[in-house]
């Protein structure tokens, strides 16, 4: 067996757990996740594998620790990790072109994942201290630490790692790979939009100022923190100031795996994060920590005034580029889509991550949570069927896919749902049919039915921090059903046949029966809805966006009705560093990944701090929707619009934060710009809709408005684009209402020349 060459090589290796009947690791660690499937080290002290005696080494061998596959100890070694699924066949293209003598490895392992990932193994020189990750190279790992699995092992997959020599091949590293990875003294980061370098003294001397038996989550974050502003070269540090806590280390994740896990994560943790901690232990920022004289120095740079009455300055802000980890989930969801579909892609990754973190997390000024309502808004056959199974695989990578659903049936159901999972995630396609059912029902006087679930929907969607009550005969369902699946788990228990995660469950169903009397505790409930503009446009009234969950949800409209597909397109698969960061996102470091698990969790959520000037910016947004409010409670009667809004500025900017831990600036800029827009565009619908008969001219402009209103890289829609929109009004009205509207400085026209070479004009709307 080749584990033996290892062996006799000098190298250290040690066992791997295989695949239980189920599926699941064979540790039979309930909190395994399933990214360590046929890779988890038999034992728990791995990274101090001693070099086995032959007897040591036999034995383990005779009982078939070695069965389903071994890990190699990469001391002493360089073994460039060449990931297929995170671009690390292009980087590893790249990196034989310049140290061409990396391709002649003296051993070469192809891994079950295929594609083209490998291990190419080589000697690492004494005492250099080498870096893990390089720029560069992105989807190559360069492991002198930690350890990879060997060859002839079997892979999650099935398949086996296959290689090329032996480790007898194994060579001296090339000079030219050994400069590439020496440790710098100092790493260059950034912190708020400016350059700093550090050094492992100054990230060493944060975390000294943070307490090493913060909660779990806070130590994950500080190492994600400290591998990110170091490129994953100050393990040390971090492990040395993590055994001066006394929950050092953690039960089967050791700070060296989550060390090598971090570099694989696709939602990195900055040194803002750091240093808000270090902070808040009382560490002051040293006036050497910037670079150079180049160095920006905001405190004495001009401060642009607010434009417009603004609270803040949202010049430059990409509504369709969300900062950080939801930016980079809505391009790859936008490029599951054959046609450009980013304010829908923009949508789902907010609403995908609302679902995964709802349950966990909260914020430390407004303790809202992450649960929306929402709406998009796109032509037929453009895309939104590939938006939703998109998000639908977000879902499942996170393990929340049983408590998603794809269509409201009934009230009874909304409530079964939330039974059955403390989480209700819905993914509805059409939407718009169903609320004009809802809305003609009404007109008939015969919409009860439909009533009871808009109530139920509205109900729960508030709840999500309390109890939602149930009716007498709801309770009593309920109870029933909860008896019946404890009785069937406890005869289970009894027979000695218990199932994955029944313990699990029978708490929670326990929990649920003594608390039912209270009712449903904090049921988490959310909806994201595909329409056409056709279908959902005129449901935009007075009394809808007032009083109705339309006036509660965010608007997402994508006003191309025929966009062009992309060429050559191809879908991407997820990749292992987006899946690993989102089950991260969804257990916040707890690892609870049972595929039996329910989706539920009524421990304390953990509150994401905001950083100071975020807290300024939130006071201010504050105060401006509701000195807006105010305005409009005495000219258009739609102040409740504007008072809504600042909690669904708190609610997008705690999502867009959870990633990284700290809500900032940018998150809160990001968020008032999108809410300050779908208010906006709210209004211009309730104008449109509810004008027609005393106002029909204002009516039409608001309709106009709505159609050529553009975000940034937009250019505006043709006449011809607005007269299609809106074929029920005449066109001499449209041109007379559109070239008033340009008279007035309301909207701007443009001659550009089309791609058959004839001249067009653009309309789109000023501000």
């Amino acid at each position: 067996m080749i584990y033996r060459k290892f062996w006799e090589c000098g190298l250290r290796v040690f066992g791997i757990y295989g695949a239980d009947k189920n599926g699941a690791c064979a540790c039979g660690w309930e909190h395994c996740p399933p990214v360590s499937l046929m890779k988890h080290p038999r034992i728990s002290n791995w990274q101090h594998t001693p070099h086995w005696s032959e007897e040591q080494i036999d034995a383990m061998a005779d009982s078939d620790q070695f069965a389903t596959g071994y890990g190699v100890l990469c001391n002493g070694l360089i073994v460039v990790d060449v990931d297929a699924r995170n671009g690390g066949v292009d980087s590893f293209a790249k990196l034989v072109e310049a140290i061409p003598e990396i391709s002649g490895a003296g051993l070469i392992v192809e891994t079950g994942s295929g594609g083209g990932s490998r291990h190419l193994y080589f000697r690492a020189p004494e005492g250099v201290a080498l870096v893990s990750h390089h720029a560069d190279y992105p989807g190559c790992d360069f492991k002198s630490s930690g350890y990879v699995i060997g060859p002839g092992s079997i892979h999650a997959t099935g398949k086996k790692y296959t290689w090329h020599g032996t480790p007898d091949d194994i060579d001296e590293a090339p000079a030219a790979l050994v400069d590439l990875l020496r440790k710098p003294e100092r790493h260059r980061a950034e912190y708020e939009g400016r350059v700093v370098d550090v050094s492992h003294k100054d990230l060493a001397e944060m975390l000294a100022h943070i307490d090493p038996d913060c909660d779990y989550e806070t130590w994950i974050r500080c190492g994600m923190a400290m591998h990110e502003a170091s490129d994953g070269t100050a393990f040390e540090a971090w492990d040395a100031w993590s055994q001066n806590g006394t929950k050092y280390p953690s039960k089967g994740q050791g700070p060296d795996s989550h060390w090598h896990s971090f570099g694989r994560s696709a939602n990195p943790v900055t040194i803002g994060t750091l240093i808000y901690y270090a902070e808040q232990g009382g560490w002051k920022m040293p006036v050497e920590f910037t670079p150079d004289e180049t160095a920006s120095f905001p405190e004495y740079e001009e401060v642009q005034q607010r434009a417009d009455g603004l609270p803040f300055d949202i010049s430059g802000v990409d509504l369709k580029a969300p900062p950080g980890f939801t930016g980079e989930l809505a391009r790859w969801i936008e490029g599951q889509s054959r046609r450009p579909r980013e304010n829908l892609a923009v949508a789902a990754a907010l609403s995908g991550l609302g679902n995964i973190a709802g349950l966990r997390y909260t914020d430390d000024k407004d303790g809202v949570t992450c649960n929306t309502f929402m709406f998009c808004v796109a032509g037929s056959r453009t895309g939104k069927e590939a938006v939703q199974q998109a998000q639908a695989e977000i879902h499942r990578a996170a393990g929340i896919a049983p408590a998603t659903h794809g269509a409201i049936k009934s009230e009874q159901e909304i409530t079964r749902n939330l039974v059955r999972h403390q989480a209700a995630f819905y993914i509805v396609d059409e939407i718009g049919i169903f609320l004009q059912k809802i809305k003609n029902a009404q007109a008939k006087g015969g919409a009860a039915y439909l009533d009871g679930v808009i109530g139920m929907l509205m109900s729960a969607y508030s709840k999500a921090d309390g109890f939602m009550l149930l009716t007498g005969d709801m309770k009593e369902d309920i109870r029933a059903i909860l008896f019946k699946e404890a009785a069937q788990i406890q005869k289970r228990m009894d027979e000695n046949t218990p199932q994955h995660g029944d313990e699990n469950r029978l708490l929670a169903v326990t929990h649920a029966m003594d608390n039912l009397d209270k009712g449903l505790e904090r049921p988490f409930l959310s909806l994201i809805g595909y329409t056409t503009p056709v279908t959902f446009d005129e449901l935009v009234d007075f009394n809808s966006a007032t009083n109705g969950f339309i006036g509660r949800a965010l608007i997402f409209n994508e006003r191309d009705t025929a966009p062009r597909s992309k060429r050559r397109f191809r879908k991407a698969d997820m990749s292992d560093k987006m899946q690993n960061a989102l089950a991260q996102i969804y257990m916040a470091g707890e690892y609870d990944m049972s595929a039996a698990a329910r989706v539920e969790y009524y421990g304390k959520r953990r509150k994401v701090p905001t950083a100071d000037d975020a807290l300024d910016m939130l006071d201010a947004a504050l105060e401006w929707f509701e000195d807006q409010a105010v305005s409009h409670k005495g000219q258009t009667g739609l102040e409740a619009l504007w008072l809504g809004a600042y909690e669904l500025v708190s609610k997008v900017s705690l999502v867009l934060a959870v990633p990284s831990g700290l809500r900032t600036s940018e998150h809160v800029r990001w968020a008032y710009a999108l809410i300050k827009r779908d208010v906006e565009d709210k209004m211009r619908l309730v104008v449109a809709n509810d004008r027609q008969k005393d106002a029909p001219k204002l009516a039409l402009a608001a309709r106009i408005a709505n159609i050529i209103a553009v975000g940034k890289g937009e250019t505006g829609e043709t006449v011809g684009v607005i007269y299609n929109r809106l074929r029920s009004h005449r066109r001499p009205d449209v041109d007379k209402t559109l070239a008033q509207m340009v008279e007035k400085g309301l909207v701007s026209k443009k001659d550009v020349s089309a791609k058959n070479g004839h001249k067009t004009t653009l309309y789109s709307l000023n501000g």
